[in-house]
């Protein structure tokens, strides 16, 4: 039997099929159809089933990743939403938190984002919960009447309900929610003491709004999907990845589908660290470069950092996530002079329509995928494995027009010169997750994929100081391999505000038991065996009077029975003494958060040693590619053709379907057993 992996990024679509045994791969990557996802995904999925030659029944799993909503988002192309909140409080996703972004406070030209609901569409319930959760003032029938009124009047897709204090008593939510349902069948209804019954009522009201604003455009293309997926006789089942580096049934992603909003770039992670484990390479930095963006993240013994907090707009969105910094930066991004001629690379990207210059299609605007064409990283007739003509004179044209011309040197200089400033902005990402956190990324190997990865890390990495490189084997389509072995997870939360006690832990066992239960009635939905369950209890936890935590987890606690709150708090105040330098044991520590991580674990295909034979005169060819201020001429080897033990020093181009890793002189590349690339600079 198969596993399928499948990322849908800005501007392609990389699907890899796993032998669940034997660990075999095939690959295909496909150009997106703008506006049509979702055919582009039955196209990779038909592509890559031909060329391993097997039907539809042979496959067991499809785990998918998509940037689906995260673009909705972005791009504010999510449905239009309403938001039913408690009477006085319409107002509190437009005046957010008491401190501001600096660039809201310094930068007065700048507009504040618009919130994802305009006023007109916020309704105020009469009604009221204290934060004790008792019922000041119920919500009355009518009440109930007038606002579903309100919702049909308004010709709104979803609706986002948060009331106060709702994660204590979420009785007037949910009565709203299912005569919502029930009156309007085709609006999308979430409420927050679903989606986050957590306390702080802006970051809860603008995950909320955040998730419905997206679930029609999620459920739609979804059925789609299973409609398109039912016609090709593809019966397997559908599983969708989520920001925290795990897959869902769709039904259970759809009750909260911001967890999806964050999920592109947490495939190639999980593949990452999967690789870290067996590779005995367990200190990462990875670094993903796909057509629209850059996304790094820190892993330590073969572990990502995680966060449940970030933000999209200014707007918090809160759900556990792997840390994983994203700047606009990839092949389509647009290159430009700005008004004091200053070489500015993104964040607008010509993502895959038009497409760069090079492409042909009509793009008119200098990119980094012209970029590298012109500097001979990437090969014209061998971009993609062929799938994509490339045009280098387009390429030259753009950046003679735009960049070389009004600078007033030649178009080597200036493609240079811009690969040059992309790498000091992508240096800037690494240093962010690594540097800024007390990191020295010169004690960590940088793991380069996506399209671009391998392509711009030589250059990254000298910027940095770093001298060693892990490039995986098809790099191109990493993320959709981590999503190809991706676990089941799913995580659940609730607010439980208060001195934390040694007494406590009969309290906590039973908000943890009823937390569980909801996870194994998930997995039970899932298929997920008995003995493949696992189950990790954490709290934040922080001192007294502070207004932030830290998130607390004893790797000894499994699961079960009551937690020892002795140990917990201990470990928090050695958390707090690594993060901000000390700690004070003798004050007193207080619960805010319990959470339960659920995990299905998946029988992750093994990584067999490389089968392939040294080959007699391998073929290679040279080109003309521009290293330290000049054209050198540098071999150009197909990465098929390599074997465990082969070195390659630079200057040479190692090409092959997804990607091509550059090697500039004096750099060295060594074949591993498993086929990685490991990469060391002068």
């Amino acid at each position: 039997m198969y596993r399928i992996g499948i990322d849908v990024g800005g501007t392609f679509t990389d699907v890899i099929l796993v032998h669940e045994d034997s660990g075999a791969v095939h690959v295909a990557k496909v150009l997106n159809e703008p506006g049509r996802r979702y055919a582009t995904v039955l196209r990779g999925i038909g592509r890559v089933m031909e060329l391993a030659g097997i039907g539809p029944e042979q496959l067991s799993f499809i785990g998918h990743g998509t940037t689906i909503t995260t673009n909705a988002v972005i791009e504010r192309k999510g449905s239009r939403t309403a938001l039913i909140t408690n009477r006085g409080f319409r107002d509190v996703i437009e005046i957010g938190r008491f401190s501001r972004p600096a660039d809201l406070i310094y930068r007065v030209q700048l507009d504040k984002p618009r919130p994802l609901v305009p006023r007109h569409l916020r309704f105020e319930a009469d009604c009221r919960v204290n934060a004790q959760g008792q019922t000041l003032k119920d919500l009355e029938a009518a009440d109930i009447e007038r606002l579903v009124e309100a919702v049909r009047a308004s010709g709104v897709q979803a609706v986002a309900v948060c009331l106060l204090f709702s994660f204590l008593d979420p009785t007037h939510e949910r009565r709203l929610r299912d005569r919502l349902r029930e009156a309007l069948p085709g609006v999308d209804v979430l409420i927050s003491s679903d989606v986050l019954p957590e306390f702080r009522e802006f970051p809860r009201t603008s995950t909320t709004l955040f998730a419905a604003y997206v679930s029609p455009v999620l459920r739609q293309y979804i059925e789609k999907l299973v409609e398109g997926m039912r016609e090709q006789k593809i019966d397997s089942r559908l599983f969708i990845f989520q920001s925290n580096g795990g897959v869902g049934r769709p039904e259970l992603v759809l009750r909260n589908p911001a967890t999806t909003l964050l999920s592109g770039p947490a495939g190639a992670v999980v593949g990452a660290a999967n690789l870290a484990r067996v590779s005995g390479h367990t200190n990462l930095i990875t670094m993903d470069m796909g057509g629209t963006s850059l996304d790094v993240c820190l892993l330590r013994n073969a572990t990502a950092e995680a966060t449940t907090a970030r933000e999209i707009d200014y707007f918090p969105i809160v759900t556990p996530m792997l840390d994983v910094h994203t700047v606009g930066a990839g092949g389509g991004s647009i290159v430009r002079l700005d008004d004091v001629g200053r070489l500015k690379v993104g964040p607008e990207s010509a993502a895959a329509d038009p497409g760069p210059a090079c492409y042909g299609l009509g793009g008119d605007h200098v990119t980094l995928t012209d970029v590298n064409l012109v500097l001979g990283y990437i090969d014209a007739d061998d971009f993609a494995d062929g799938a994509v003509k490339l045009y280098p004179d387009k390429a030259r044209a753009v950046i003679e027009r735009d960049i070389a011309r009004p600078l007033g040197i030649g178009v080597y200089e200036a493609a240079a010169g811009i690969f040059k400033v992309a790498a000091s902005q992508m240096a800037e990402a690494i240093r962010f997750v690594s540097v800024q956190r007390g990191a020295d990324p010169r004690d960590f190997e940088l793991c380069p994929f996506g399209g671009g990865g391998p392509i711009h890390a030589f250059s990254i990495a000298q910027e940095l100081g770093m001298r060693r490189m892990l490039v995986p084997n098809n790099p191109g389509l990493f993320s959709a391999s981590g999503i190809a072995v991706a676990d089941f997870t799913h995580d659940y939360s609730r607010s439980l505000i208060k001195v934390l006690e040694a007494a406590d832990g009969a309290a906590l066992a039973s908000e943890y038991a009823r937390l569980r239960a909801r996870a194994e009635a998930d997995f039970e939905l899932e298929g997920v065996p008995a003995g493949s369950r696992r189950f990790e209890r954490s709290m934040d936890l922080r001192y007294a009077g502070q207004t932030t935590e830290i998130n607390v987890r004893i790797a000894s606690d499994d699961g079960s029975g009551e937690p020892a709150i002795a140990a917990f708090v201990a470990e928090f105040h050695r958390q707090h003494e690594l993060v901000y330098t000390y700690s004070v044991p003798d004050e007193p520590v207080e619960l805010v958060n319990v959470r339960l991580r659920a995990v299905g674990l998946v029988s992750k295909p093994r990584l067999a040693p490389s089968a392939r034979v040294a080959a007699k005169g391998r073929a290679e060819s040279s080109r003309e590619v521009w290293f330290d201020d000049r054209l050198h001429a540098t071999r150009v080897l197909r990465r098929e053709s390599l074997v465990a033990g082969d070195r390659i020093e630079g200057p040479a181009i190692i090409q092959e379907l997804s990607s091509a890793t550059v090697l500039p002189p004096g750099a060295e590349a060594v074949v591993d057993e498993l086929d990685n690339l490991i990469v060391t600079l002068r």
